[in-house]
């Protein structure tokens, strides 16, 4: 997948990095062009792993204070993301 001009300026103005997209993207959930991972699927996560890596850990922490990651993608393209709230 290919990041748009859109979503770079989005995510800097919203403060999530590249990493959080990542997660997003693998841990997600899909519904129709967006995938969304929400609080609920964060938590369920670390409790699931107990012995989860620290920085993937702190990762997910990261996206819990934001109260989760929205990422909108069409096709191959990514076009925004945005916190929860």
């Amino acid at each position: 997948m290919y990041e748009t001009y859109h979503i770079n300026q989005r995510i800097r103005q919203r403060g999530i990095t590249k990493r959080m997209i990542e997660l997003t993207l693998e841990f997600g959930e899909v519904q129709a062009d967006k995938i969304r991972l929400g609080s609920r699927r964060i938590k369920k996560i670390l409790k699931d792993k107990k012995h989860i890596r620290q920085d993937l850990k702190k990762d997910l922490l990261k996206i819990l204070d934001k109260g989760g990651l929205v990422v909108v993608a069409s096709g191959s393209a990514l076009i925004t993301a945005y916190n929860w709230n």
